[in-house]
């Protein structure tokens, strides 16, 4: 039992696609059952591929003969089917490109050149470029049945203008793809920016924008992608107000330009995410449930196409839920994500996001106040060393490590993940100021007694010290990833960590509606 191409491009599809499929099939049957649905249904059935018992159930099938065969050509199928039932922009440009050669061929190029002009008009208007100089070729092939002497030449020049000219275009909005990848190839893996090396390293790939500024920016490709690139930026070095505005603009753009969002669902999803996190990051409640009843909204009309769409929408809602201390519901999410990562052939980048789903559950059980899960969660997380992980968060992982052994009371192994915890964020330049003072408290606290009053001051100076560290924008960013302030009052108040995190959140919306009613 594998990991199969088929049987993983089976289990993606949703039910209308299934259903098309089979409506396909059946236009191809002649007088007979098709053998191949039959291969398909039993397929789609295995939780786990196992080749051998599809091979058993259909010994003496005709098709069985080669199953490798019937399998080639039932993936080929499948395919085929999707690229019809999913047609798009691109689908029908290509498809044009085709048609017009065959127009060419069967000596028809008047027909011909009325094609490559409705053509270019829709590339255009799409901004897909890449098209434009196979329509533009077509056109001077086409020339002599336009040209005269006299205007040869003035045609000739006039489509190798329109080709620079989209070339030019094409360029520009490469350029910018191009920066906001460096910057996401830096963050991906970095995170959030803790120290100003950090900072410098960004700021180096945002000036390489700025430079290009000057440039033209009468596309929508261009624009989009730079703003992209500068709101990353700015939310990587915690400058989430200014990362909100240029997000905002992304997507208004979008709202302005509802033909492109064919053409870019997963970019339109992913933008909305990040417009999400950074309201989230900076506790616009009432603006980020408006985002997340969009993106709902989207999954609903889109999900078809990708079960990432939903992946994506409900991940969000469980780092949604986490802050505003309803950990029931965010473990109603996480369960439901099980369920979906389970449904999801399992890609490196799937494998990233469950790293993610593992901190999100131990965060979630330790406002449950089941530590034992929460470390297993976590646990998950530090001892999977087969995957590049985000190093910020599988660096803070290992303080909340920490808390969850302090919780559990367990002192032999608090004392090896104290000595562990240095060694690694030491190795890993991840020993920052926020990490210093954790790791110095829980030392220090080691054997003390917890009703001690001598633990509830030393709960008190940790606190003050942080409150003071994270005036620093960059040292805050340590707060994203753990609300380390609220568990500390949870300790000196004597409260539950959900209770703390509740009232903050219930304050914060009354605050949030008293503001909206001065308004």
């Amino acid at each position: 039992m594998s990991a199969n191409p088929l049987h993983q491009l089976i289990k993606s599809l949703s039910a209308p696609e299934k259903g098309y499929i089979k409506k396909q099939a059946l236009l191809h049957v002649i007088g007979s059952e098709n053998k191949y649905i039959k291969i398909f249904d039993a397929i789609d059935k295995q939780k786990v591929y196992d080749e051998k018992e599809i091979i058993r159930k259909f010994k003496g099938v005709p098709t069985n003969n080669n199953f490798a065969v019937a399998k080639n050509y039932l993936f080929k199928f499948i395919l085929k089917s999707l690229e019809s039932y999913n047609n798009n922009v691109k689908s029908e440009l290509r498809s044009s490109l085709n048609q017009i050669e065959i127009l060419y061929n069967k000596n028809l190029p008047t027909v011909a050149k009325k094609m490559i002009l409705k053509s270019k008009a829709i590339a255009l208007e799409y901004e897909l470029y890449e098209f434009m100089e196979e329509f533009i070729d077509w056109e001077i092939i086409l020339l002599v049945e336009e040209a005269t002497p006299e205007n040869y030449l003035k045609l000739v020049n006039k489509y190798f203008e329109e080709l620079y000219g989209t070339i030019e275009k094409k360029k520009i909005i490469i350029g910018y793809k191009h920066l906001y990848q460096k910057l996401r190839a830096k963050a991906l893996y970095t995170g959030l920016a803790r120290n100003d090396e950090d900072v410098i390293e960004f700021q180096k790939i945002a000036d390489e924008a700025k430079r290009n500024d000057k440039k033209l920016l009468n596309t929508f490709n261009a624009q989009y992608y730079r703003n992209l690139m500068q709101a990353n930026f700015l939310f990587t070095i915690n400058e989430q107000e200014q990362a909100n505005g240029i997000l905002k603009k992304n997507v208004d753009l979008l709202d302005q330009n509802k033909h492109m969002l064919e053409l870019k669902p997963f970019t339109y999803i992913g933008l909305l995410r990040n417009k999400a996190v950074n309201e989230l990051s900076l506790m616009l409640y009432s603006d980020l449930f408006k985002t997340l009843d969009r993106m709902d909204r989207f999954v609903k009309q889109y999900g078809h196409l990708n079960r990432n769409f939903e992946l994506l929408t409900e991940n969000l809602k469980l780092f949604v839920y986490i802050p505003t201390g309803e950990f029931n519901k965010a473990l109603e999410i996480a369960k439901k994500l099980e369920k979906i990562y389970e449904l999801l052939p399992q890609t490196k980048s799937l494998q990233k996001e469950k790293q993610l789903h593992h901190y999100a559950l131990a965060y979630i059980y330790i406002g449950l106040g089941e530590y034992k899960l929460a470390n297993q969660n976590i646990n998950l997380l530090l001892h999977n060393t087969d995957l590049d992980f985000r190093s910020d968060l599988f660096c803070f992982a290992h303080i909340l490590s920490l808390i969850i052994y302090f919780e559990l009371d367990d002192q032999d192994m608090m004392e090896k993940r104290i000595r562990s915890t240095y060694r690694l964020l030491l190795k890993r330049n991840k020993l920052h100021q926020f990490e210093k003072q954790i790791i110095s408290f829980f030392k220090n606290t080691q054997g003390k007694d917890r009703s001690s009053l001598s633990l509830i001051n030393d709960f008190v100076k940790l606190k003050n010290n942080i409150e003071e560290l994270t005036t620093n924008k960059v040292e805050k960013n340590a707060l994203n990833l753990f609300d380390l302030i609220s568990w500390l009052e949870s300790k000196i108040e004597k409260k539950s960590f959900m209770a703390i995190k509740q009232q903050k959140f219930n304050q914060l919306m009354s605050n949030e509606a008293s503001n909206a009613h001065m308004h």
